[in-house]
């Protein structure tokens, strides 16, 4: 009996997906062109709504600044990203250096959406992509956020008494929260809670197990971090022509602190407002409200740029990435 060869499996080759499998990747397309619609708008309104405010804060200063600005944001934006890379790694869940990112900077956008949530869900949607669990990709994020809290209050704590001698006595009870957060980062916390976590959800899953090597190389990399975007704003206070004694120090150790206020209101979008209001109450022994809420809202709007250079940029690497590897597969 004669065998027809095209009806036969060919190893290797990836199964026919079923009616559901195509449901449901259909669903995800949905859902995602949805969020990134949804992005557009968010950002399109803000940024309408700041014009004013945007052309004359770049009216009085100097481009070269202004571009310095922007390039240290970016750079500064792009270092939490592979500390979340590195976190799926040491959990055991490697991914292509262009993909991890790309799912990073893309779901980070989601955080300009009222809630606070959205660019946890993109994340965690995304992940799956790259074969990464829900819950692995969660944890991941969760942790990146701890560790960002704990190195901005830190590398707060450590600059501000040098910018503005007495000002740590005013505010020692902003810090109360670090020792609790370094307690619950040390590797044998974190695999105790991770485990508990896991059961109470009934999700089984292997704890987190985070060594101390990976601990300290991302506490660095995101203290790396916060010290780039405090000398973005700094660089904005300078076009100012302000006399401020200090303004880099400040400059870092005020915006670490604004963003972790803007963080803990999970119901502004990126921090939206909060941030601002904790920038005009640091400078405000030195500089007027005015124009540093003026710089405030131009560093945002920067900063909404550089995440917009990241996501877009590594969409356009993915697609080349892609392209070359077709390529690659056809001559071969």
């Amino acid at each position: 009996m004669a065998v027809d060869p095209v009806s036969q499996p060919v190893p290797g080759a990836e199964p026919a997906p079923t009616a559901e499998g195509r449901t449901g990747t259909r669903r995800m397309s949905v859902l995602r062109h949805g969020f990134m619609v949804a992005v557009v708008v968010a950002l399109a309104v803000f940024l309408w709504r700041q014009r004013d405010q945007v052309a004359e804060a770049l009216h009085s200063m100097s481009p070269g600044l202004v571009l310095l600005s922007l390039v240290l944001a970016t750079a500064g934006a792009a270092l939490p990203g592979l500390a979340w890379r590195d976190l799926l790694a040491s959990q055991g869940y490697e991914t292509g250096r262009v993909a991890g990112l790309r799912v990073f900077f893309i779901a980070q956008l989601g955080k300009y959406l009222p809630g606070g949530i959205w660019a946890l869900v993109a994340q965690v949607g995304m992940a799956r992509d790259l074969k990464v669990p829900g819950r692995q990709a969660a944890s991941a994020t969760f942790l990146s956020i701890a560790l960002s809290l704990i190195s901005a209050m830190l590398l707060a704590g450590i600059v501000l008494p040098f910018a503005v001698p007495g000002l740590m006595g005013e505010y020692w009870w902003v810090f109360l929260a670090v020792p609790l957060l370094v307690v619950l980062l040390l590797p044998p916390v974190v695999a105790w809670w991770s485990a508990l976590a896991f059961r109470l959800l009934r999700r089984p899953a292997t704890p987190i197990r985070l060594p101390w090597s990976v601990l300290l190389r991302l506490t660095l990399l995101l203290s790396g971090s916060w010290l780039l975007l405090g000398l973005h704003f700094g660089a904005l206070i300078r076009g100012l022509d302000a006399n401020v004694s200090s303004p880099w120090l400040l400059s870092i150790g005020v915006f670490s602190l604004a963003w972790v206020a803007g963080f803990l209101v999970l119901v502004a979008p990126a921090g939206a407002g909060i941030r601002e209001a904790a920038l005009v109450l640091g400078f405000a022994t030195v500089l007027p409200g005015g124009a540093v809420l003026t710089v405030a809202v131009l560093s945002r709007v920067l900063f909404v740029l550089a995440d917009l250079l990241l996501a877009g940029g590594l969409i356009v690497a993915g697609r080349l990435v892609a392209r070359w590897t077709r390529e690659s597969d056809v001559t071969l």
